[in-house]
């Protein structure tokens, strides 16, 4: 519409001066307002998950009584938070196993009864879930670099799965990462240092993956100015 009015207003002003000119200067500034018409708009920017490397509490990331029911355990779990031993992570927290701790003499007739495995004892870690988001991520990029650092493509989940396989004495077992579509963010799940049970580590990722949305990784850091 604008350009239009140009027009008719250059060649009105043509009646009183060089009529070519007018055309020419009509023509121009049509042009110069369709091209800012076509002009591509700028790229929406997109931020992390959780911005400003903050924090997120464990108690707020991860329900005991979720894990507890998921996991089967007879005793509440309780939480560790972990996060220190992880620079890179918003959340690393640990689903600590319930119960009476156990005495020395008491371990000592369990490993005899257990040919020297004692398993997970009160007070050890059964799992940790760790919450990578301070980066924004994809599923197709995920998927790319789980093939480049070689590690197994696994959907025992029901959701695509990049599994590493650690070997701990005689076992191998599974630490899981995923990209979770509700968060946006990385999630992994391993087990404690004395769980070799891949069943229950498994659980733990699904647990991880069903009761962490949005409202888990909330945090009040300080957001970029759009």
């Amino acid at each position: 519409m604008r350009a239009s009015l140009t027009i008719v207003i250059a060649l009105v002003a043509a009646a009183c001066g060089n009529k070519e000119d007018a055309k020419e200067e009509a023509k121009r500034e049509a042009e110069a307002l369709e091209n800012m018409a076509e002009a591509p708009k700028p790229a929406e920017k997109v931020y992390p998950p959780v911005r400003g490397e903050a924090r997120i509490p464990c108690e707020q990331l991860i329900d005991p009584a979720v894990f507890t029911q998921a996991l089967g355990e007879t005793e509440p779990l309780t939480l560790r938070d972990a996060t220190k031993s992880d620079a890179e992570a918003a959340a690393s927290c640990s689903l600590v196993k319930g119960g009476a701790m156990l005495t020395a003499k008491e371990q000592e007739a369990l490993a005899k009864k257990t040919n020297q495995r004692l398993g997970v004892l009160p007070g050890d870690d059964v799992c940790n879930i760790t919450a990578y988001c301070w980066t924004v991520e994809s599923e197709a990029g995920f998927k790319e670099r789980c093939k480049q650092k070689g590690r197994r493509e696994d959907s025992s989940m029901g959701n695509f799965a990049c599994v590493q396989v650690i070997a701990q004495g005689a076992d191998d077992v599974h630490l899981y990462q995923f990209f979770d579509e509700d968060t946006k963010c990385i999630l992994q799940a391993r087990g404690g240092p004395s769980n070799v049970d891949n069943a229950k580590i498994l659980a733990c990722a699904n647990a991880a993956r069903d009761s962490i949305g949005p409202d888990q990784i909330k945090t009040e850091a300080i957001m970029p100015t759009p």
